[in-house]
């Protein structure tokens, strides 16, 4: 999405952050025993939804950086801009729909939503970025009074049984699936924001740094002491309270939405301030290639990761050191293709493909 000119190493390093991310949490999701515990499962526990909201954050950042430069004031180039986003967000999507059957926790169709939307806010004030951002979070809790969470959802095998009917797929892509666009398109926004930002301004982004720090901090606190408060004064059980005040992707509950924006500002201004302190020499060169592949990458982590160790050992068959052991030998693998691919190929298969078809 972004345009070489434009281009900020600390963003794709963060990009491969996050499919690293993405790569642990799941293998440790589909091939890690249940009853597995300890220190590294309750760390792979916590980085749950942080892979999947950092790169989505990262996608607004990518919509902002396409209009920047002689596009924003240009009605003619900005709607080339936002038409070319619409069609990839429309391939996203189908691609992703056809994905969901050998990974049904897609994140794709969904991602297609979101550049939609993105694509048709990009160009709005911060103000009313950040009011339909908080719209969106504190909305959410009271949607669910009126339609059951739990609704089309098969919880011991993770799947959810009416998909492919017309409510069902309404009620996924909006509300009660895997990555709902509402709350989580306002990732999305959220990331457009820190994208109009500049960046090169040290003192806003340290302002935004710690910031964000304090905000996830006291997020991560808070939501200990609600669930711990909420139990022992009141009649809901530990289950409930977690999913109301914990900061658990399912369901997106405000303080989830709130510690994943957080989180991924995080992220990312120590991603960009590292590589500026390295760029010279430029050691972190290998993150940005596999940062640039990254769409190749999420694709390859489920058919060549995940369906292979499935098939050898089953679902939920290993220790979580065995998992993570593997999940670390995979990245490896990611990042050295990611070096040999980008020494003749300037995008990813997938961007490629996307583009033969959509320009």
């Amino acid at each position: 999405m972004l345009e070489k000119r434009q281009r900020i190493i600390g963003y794709d390093v963060a990009r491969a952050l996050a499919v690293f991310i993405m790569v642990f949490v799941n293998f440790n999701l589909v091939l890690t025993r249940v009853d597995d515990e300890g220190v590294l499962t309750g760390i792979l526990n916590l980085l749950q939804g942080k892979g999947a909201t950092l790169f989505i954050v990262l996608a607004g950042v990518g919509i902002s950086l396409m209009i920047k430069a002689n596009v924003k004031n240009d009605e003619i180039k900005l709607r080339e801009k936002r038409n070319v986003l619409l069609k990839r967000a429309l391939f996203l999507f189908v691609f992703g729909l056809l994905y969901i059957s050998i990974w049904p926790a897609d994140i794709l169709h969904y991602y297609g939503f979101y550049i939609s939307i993105g694509a048709l806010l990009m160009t709005s004030r911060s103000v009313n970025l950040w009011m339909i951002i908080v719209l969106l979070i504190t909305v959410y809790p009271f949607i669910l009074d009126f339609v059951d969470y739990e609704k089309g959802w098969n919880w011991k095998i993770n799947e959810y049984t009416d998909f492919w009917t017309f409510t069902g797929f309404f009620r996924s892509l909006f509300i009660n699936g895997f990555h709902p666009v509402i709350p989580w398109v306002a990732f999305v926004l959220a990331g457009i924001w820190l994208g109009k930002q500049n960046m090169a301004n040290k003192n806003k982004r340290n302002f935004i740094l710690r910031l964000s720090l304090t905000i996830f901090v006291l997020v991560q606190v808070g939501s200990y002491k609600f669930i711990e408060v909420v139990v022992l004064l009141t009649d809901i059980q530990v289950e409930d309270a977690v999913a109301i005040y914990g900061t658990k992707p399912m369901p997106p509950m405000p303080l989830f939405m709130i510690s994943g924006i957080s989180w991924s500002f995080i992220i990312i201004i120590v991603c960009i301030q590292m590589t500026e302190k390295v760029d010279r020499k430029n050691p972190l060169g290998f993150l940005a290639k596999t940062g640039q592949l990254a769409f190749t990458h999420y694709i390859l982590h489920v058919v060549v990761g995940i369906l292979s160790a499935y098939l050898i050992f089953g679902e939920n068959n290993l220790s979580t050191l065995a998992t993570f052991l593997y999940a670390l030998s995979f990245c490896f693998a990611l990042v050295v293709f990611s070096v040999f691919w980008r020494r003749k190929f300037t995008k990813d298969p997938v961007s490629i493909f996307m583009r033969s078809i959509t320009g």
